[in-house]
């Protein structure tokens, strides 16, 4: 039986356990990485026409400054991709946890986007509550991975509890 943890949904059904937590806008954030997105945008097309014009501009030194260019496109790109990492996570309204019986999937969507991470519940520790950043977490090989951050400790640590005690029943509290 499911349990009823306020501001908490959970849905079952043959393949896996779907729990939809709460996220609340952090409206400075995703203010300031929309703007850095529409900026980047904008450098990443005009640096896309620059280099066209000047790959096709027929002068001695074009060769060597489209490669420069290109360089700095990649450069750029990659920055974009952490930018636009960003703007999703702040842009979510929920964080979904998918519970497989050999996966665990934690996914922020935004529309049909978003971000999903994957982890395999062979390396999955039991979760636990962060006293540091009073969040529920698990850790994953050395890798702490933290969720639920805009819920309250107390449902927090029911739904620690219970995940616990359904998918880690031979769990010891001293084992940490």
């Amino acid at each position: 039986m499911l349990p009823s943890i306020e501001n908490i949904q959970f849905e079952e059904n043959n393949e896996r356990l779907k729990i939809v937590l709460p996220v609340k806008k952090q409206w400075v954030y995703l203010v300031l990485y929309s703007i850095m997105l529409v900026i980047w945008i904008g450098m990443f097309i005009y640096g896309l026409i620059y280099t066209w014009q000047i790959a096709f501009s027929g002068e001695r030194f074009a060769f060597v400054f489209t490669v420069m260019l290109i360089g700095l496109l990649y450069i750029l790109y990659r920055l974009g991709k952490v930018v636009w990492r960003q703007w999703q996570y702040y842009a979510a309204t929920r964080e979904i946890l998918f519970i497989h019986q050999d996966m665990l999937i934690v996914r922020r969507p935004v529309s049909i986007l978003g971000l999903t991470d994957a982890y395999d519940r062979a390396h999955v520790t039991p979760l636990y509550f962060s006293e540091k950043y009073h969040t529920p977490a698990f850790d994953y090989g050395h890798q702490h991975v933290y969720f639920g951050h805009d819920l309250p400790a107390n449902p927090a640590n029911r739904l620690i509890g219970y995940l616990n005690a359904r998918y880690y029943p031979h769990r010891d509290e001293d084992d940490d």
